[in-house]
């Protein structure tokens, strides 16, 4: 009983880091299309001040969820066999989608192919302590401070005094500017963010599809103890 108990739990602790892979990789910029949530969407470690309602209603339901797991029944056979199921789905998943973050490069090209890109192009931030303005000019107020990947989105852009300055949402209808790009000591222009739209590639469909294969396997696999 105890070990099928330690197996369900772990079980489910994939599956939630599968969960958050997922969102990471994809659901997040999808979601921050909605620019009403952008912010939280796309910063999970904003989330408890930005989103508090969303952020205490997922704790909850992470804590209800363990505790029924905790008092779950061997004889709950359904529970542990779905359980061992998406246990399988989320290991394949994790495969596949680490051959394609490494080997992106090397798909051919008909995996490489777009089924869905962002309707917004988003910001990653490439240092600690970037500053936000409230102006594009560094003489210009300066509203907020972040860290190294931090992700924005891009609402417009504009040069100004060699300096090509990012318009980005900073929370719900308010704006801010942040440094792209700078002249660097060798006249090169130096990057202090990086702008990328969200890109959702055949590649990534046939491994949420291929992963049923594991979902399968776990649900065929599972034997009552």
């Amino acid at each position: 009983m105890k070990n099928n108990k330690l197996n369900l739990i772990l079980h489910f602790l994939v599956v939630l880091f599968t969960l958050y892979v997922v969102y990471l990789r994809f659901v997040r910029f999808l979601l921050a299309d909605n620019e009403s949530i952008a912010m939280a969407m796309l910063n999970p470690e904003q989330m408890p001040t930005a989103q508090p309602v969303l952020f205490s209603g997922l704790m909850l339901l992470l804590i209800v969820t363990l505790l029924g797991l905790l008092r779950m029944s061997p004889s709950s056979g359904f529970i542990f066999r779905a359980m061992k199921g998406l246990f399988g789905y989320s290991v394949v998943l994790l495969l596949l989608q680490l051959l394609v973050v490494i080997g992106g490069k090397q798909l051919p090209n008909s995996l490489k192919k777009v089924e869905h890109e962002s309707k917004h192009l988003f910001v990653k931030v490439q240092a600690d302590g970037t500053r936000l303005r409230d102006e594009p000019s560094l003489q210009a107020k300066i509203l907020t401070s972040i860290n190294r990947g931090t992700l924005l989105l891009l609402n417009d852009v504009k040069p100004s005094d060699n300096i090509t300055w990012n318009r980005v949402l900073l929370a719900p209808k308010k704006f801010a500017w942040i440094v792209r790009s700078a002249p660097g000591k060798n006249g090169e222009d130096k990057q202090l963010t990086k702008t990328n739209k969200f890109y959702f590639r055949v590649a990534d469909r046939y491994s949420l599809i291929v992963a049923l294969l594991g979902l399968a396997w776990g649900l065929l696999s599972y034997r009552k103890r």
